[in-house]
């Protein structure tokens, strides 16, 4: 009996420290980023955004942060350390609510206090529900959590120690996912006008839609007064937005849909209240018809390519682009008509008319 208990006792004893090496490892490597940065000069390696977004921004040392959904992944954050003498985050949700990424952005001023925000600011963003949305099944609620009590499925996880941390070993090894190219999702993508017109089937006969006069203006404006809140809470922050260039194939696509009106409402409203503060700039790209109209920088109806991203940079930096409260209604004008002439003629360089 005696024997037994020991036996026992032993086993328990090779579990536990085994169960304490595994957790050992893991917490050195800690590919999600939940304790700390990297140790040993390994470099960070960046590419699972929703399991590495919360540890990031709890855990990295930045003084400044890059906002956005997946159209603003792919922009080099060293050359915006570059131009403004600071040390950007990344801070991405696909597809990301602006409820989604202030949760992200009041998570990282909790942190640090912010020297600017260059926001990449979706129209759908402004026109999702305005409430947060990051938990689910794939993204446990662990992670959001500065407790180390419920981090027994990440510290203890097989997944994690054979496939994340030899994962990221390798992209470390090949400078893959480090530094500006952190979430870089392009390079085993295709662009070009046969690429993206695969994603849209253009109806063919349609000349003129009706327009939907109902939507809903109160979450458009739930919206933009939490970014307006954020703001005001934070007068010593630079704010930079940029509204991303979609194709044409997604200004047409809303037309025939008829959400067209809804669309420039939702422009006309955040242009008027960002406008309105000081600490705030605000960049258009919707209207660079050099992009838009030219099918071979998409992948799809608003993914472009990197060389886009870089664009935008440095067009920011020289002053390109930038709305103010004096010409926003012209540019919002100018919109509209690029958007007529898309649907009546620049579209249909790609698709045939009926």
């Amino acid at each position: 009996m005696n024997d037994k208990k020991k036996a026992l006792k032993k086993l328990i004893g090779i579990i536990a420290v085994e169960a304490l090496l595994f957790a050992l490892i893991v917490w050195f490597f800690d590919p999600f980023y939940q304790y700390h940065e990297p140790f040993a000069d390994i470099p960070s390696v960046l590419h699972d955004r929703d399991n590495q977004m919360p540890g990031t921004i709890r855990n990295f040392s930045y003084d400044s942060v890059l906002v956005g959904s997946s159209v603003v992944e792919n922009c080099d954050s060293t050359y915006l350390n570059e131009q403004y003498d600071a040390e950007f985050l990344k801070v991405i949700r696909a597809s990301g609510s602006v409820a989604d990424l202030l949760y992200y952005l009041e998570m990282a001023q909790k942190e640090h206090d912010l020297k600017r925000v260059v926001w990449g600011l979706d129209v759908f963003a402004l026109q999702a529900p305005a409430e947060v949305t990051l938990y689910g099944d794939d993204v446990p609620r662990y992670l959001h959590t500065t407790s180390v009590l419920d981090d027994i499925p990440y510290l203890l996880n097989k997944e994690v120690l054979l496939e994340r941390i030899p994962y990221m070993l390798a992209c470390a090894s090949e400078d893959k996912y480090t530094g500006g190219q952190a979430y870089n999702w392009a390079d085993d993508k295709t662009f070009g006008a046969a690429a993206m017109m695969r994603y849209y089937d253009k109806p063919k006969g349609l000349e003129t839609v009706e327009q939907y006069q109902t939507f809903d203006r109160e979450i458009i404006g739930q919206n933009v007064g939490m970014l307006e809140a954020q703001i005001k809470a934070h007068p010593d922050t630079q704010y930079t937005f940029f509204l991303p260039p979609y194709s044409m194939c997604w200004w047409d696509c809303a037309y025939i849909n008829g959400v067209s009106d809804r669309d420039f409402y939702t422009l006309k409203h955040v242009m008027e209240v960002l406008l309105k503060h000081d600490n705030v700039k605000l960049y258009f790209f919707q209207n660079d018809k050099d992009i838009i109209c030219n099918l071979d920088n998409y992948m799809d109806l608003i993914h472009y390519a990197p060389d886009i991203n870089q664009y935008m940079l440095e067009e920011m930096a020289d002053g390109s682009h930038l709305v103010t409260a004096d010409n926003w209604e012209t540019v919002l004008k100018d919109m509209r008509a690029l958007v007529e002439d898309i649907r009546t003629d620049y579209i249909y360089h790609y698709y045939t008319k009926e």
